[in-house]
């Protein structure tokens, strides 16, 4: 399964663009739900090239636009229900050129939910789906908006040329979300966990705290609490763009003294990771901080013009010199891991 593309020439200029502003690398994208004819307008892509009966069409979709390009993408709809296979536009703004594409992702089950966003890394286009509160699935399509991959997982950041770092996809009804970061070299597609490490002294402590300090409740109501896991909530802090770079992560463990009420928390702790590529692969290093400190990192990597702020604040903290071993022992996600491309 694979895209077809179709090329257009378009002499129109391209009207203003309305809901989408471009970030560095990564952009917000706008989403909604309304006809064809309408989001195209609103993108600011001239409908000429497409017929009244697809313009009339009611689509999901999200746009967004980085440098001279605008691109878009929708699934069509039937009442509450999407339809059909990931309908992708570009449109140069520059040469007037738009090129279409139908994608057909190679995993149906788990692709596709409602367009979520745009990303543009480089080389590659990456679009997003909503699978569930805690998944996405990402198409990664090259310059003629063929696919070439595809990844599952979320919050996904440039971290070098051609790389990006990823949250994971997680089970949604699951009692504790543990978090797990992989970095993806789109250009051959190899991958490597990068967090959870064997080696993390900080994850590791607070393992063995956590288990020490659960309340007796815990042995008496099991029920009522997580024995064999804890939270965690990992955010991208920033980087050089050339293969270094931070997040932050916090830990909880928590339990419910009595069933229906909201979470109690017992332990937690935070953490800061700086990842460098040298010239034997990648390592890291750690540090931990205190809540205040990790307080205000949180959207740092959302924030108006704050992308890399966290990361200025951090990257003298520890020289990264630590081999990175991915701990598999709780990875327990259906969604497969992106494999190496021929």
């Amino acid at each position: 399964m694979g895209s077809q593309a179709r090329l257009y020439l378009l002499s129109r200029p391209m009207r203003n663009l309305v809901c989408m502003a471009a970030l560095l690398l990564i952009v917000s994208a706008c989403r909604s739900q309304s006809t064809l004819r309408e989001q195209l307008q609103t993108a600011g892509i001239p409908v000429e090239s497409f017929g009244k009966a697809q313009l009339d069409e009611v689509v999901d979709g999200a746009g967004a636009s980085h440098g001279r390009f605008v691109s878009f993408v929708y699934l069509r709809t039937r009442g509450e229900e999407l339809i059909g296979f990931p309908q992708v536009i570009r449109f140069d703004t520059g040469s007037g050129l738009l090129l279409t594409s139908e994608v057909r992702p190679t995993d149906q089950e788990l692709c596709c939910g409602a367009p979520d966003g745009i990303d543009f890394v480089d080389d590659y286009l990456l679009l997003s789906f909503h699978y569930n509160p805690s998944a996405s699935s990402v198409l990664v399509l090259d310059e003629k908006l063929k696919l070439v991959q595809t990844l599952y997982g979320f919050w996904i950041r440039r971290v070098a040329p051609n790389q990006v770092v990823m949250i994971e996809n997680m089970v949604h009804f699951a009692p504790v979300h543990p978090e797990r970061v992989r970095l993806v070299n789109l250009i051959d597609g190899k991958s490597l966990e990068i967090y959870p490490s064997k080696n993390d002294a900080l994850r590791n402590q607070f393992d063995k705290d956590s288990q020490a300090r659960m309340p007796s409740i815990c042995t008496q109501r099991p029920e009522l609490c997580d024995n064999d896991g804890f939270d965690e909530d990992c955010e991208f802090l920033g980087g050089d763009g050339n293969g270094k770079f931070a997040f932050e992560c916090g830990r909880s463990a928590s339990y419910q003294a009595k069933e229906g009420e909201e979470s109690v928390t017992y332990a937690s702790d935070d953490g800061i990771y700086l990842f460098e590529h040298k010239y034997n692969g990648w390592a890291y290093c750690e540090r931990a901080v205190t809540a205040d400190e990790a307080k205000m990192f949180q959207g740092f990597s959302y924030g108006k013009g704050e992308e890399n702020r966290g990361y200025e604040i951090v990257k003298d903290r520890c020289i990264p010199n630590l081999a990175i071993v991915p701990d598999m022992s709780n990875d327990l996600s259906p969604f497969p891991a992106p494999t190496e491309r021929k």
